[in-house]
């Protein structure tokens, strides 16, 4: 699977190549203070990786084809779903996963400001994903009630995942499904984001085989198109 990790100013001279988003070089310069060698240096390195090509024909720089095909998915998805993780230390930053009928890319941004991005296989891949990245491989304690309320089970959890699930997100009436599920208690707990009052909600003790199910139910059917 195609893997790229790129730095701000490296994903604005990208993005010039891409869609001559002059805009975005001129936004990195002034939100990130880089400079206009620091982007030189930028492309410089995006040719040595080969991730720049020159064609041999216009003598213009391109992007190479892998890339090209990860952004422009990522930047015109037709379905997009955003996990949003809170932990004891606090909320990381979001983790988006983009398909379209040819691609389906996970891509985030981290501590350092490093934006991956990352090409998965199939919609298992990206469930796998999912369950790695909000629960725990051992789980379950037969001491515990069924369901407990969201305000018992909120100062002891461990993480909290949040997923919003888009169908065309370009269209002014897409509506956000979403999916809600916490670690507590060395438990799986499956909450109601969408209820009245989530907080007083029961949440649902489940496991990992039921909430990878109800992934795999609900992304699918908000799926325009499932990738070839």
């Amino acid at each position: 699977m195609n893997r790229f990790v790129l730095t701000q100013a490296e994903l604005a001279i990208i993005l010039h190549y891409l869609v001559g988003e002059a805009l975005a070089i001129h936004n990195t310069t002034n939100d990130l203070a880089v400079s206009a060698e620091q982007l030189q240096t930028a492309e410089d390195e995006l040719y040595d990786r080969g991730i720049l090509l020159r064609d041999p024909y216009s003598n213009q720089l391109t992007i190479t084809g892998e890339l090209a095909l990860i952004l422009e998915a990522t930047l015109q998805p037709s379905t997009l779903a955003i996990l949003s993780i809170t932990e004891r230390e606090g909320t990381g930053l979001p983790k988006y996963f983009s398909f379209t009928d040819e691609l389906i890319v996970l891509n985030y941004v981290d501590s350092q400001g490093l934006q991956t991005f990352l090409e998965l296989g199939t919609l298992d891949h990206v469930i796998k994903q999912i369950i790695e990245l909000t629960t725990q491989p051992t789980m379950g304690n037969a001491n515990l009630p069924p369901t407990a309320e969201l305000t018992a089970l909120m100062p002891e959890a461990e993480k909290a995942a949040l997923l919003l699930i888009i169908k065309e997100p370009a269209a002014a009436t897409s509506q956000p499904t979403s999916l809600s599920w916490l670690m507590a208690h060395a438990a799986l707990w499956l909450a109601n984001p969408q209820a009245a009052k989530p907080e007083t909600t029961p949440a649902q003790q489940i496991d990992q085989a039921m909430l990878s199910d109800l992934l795999h139910t609900t992304i699918q059917a908000h799926l325009v198109q499932p990738p070839s």
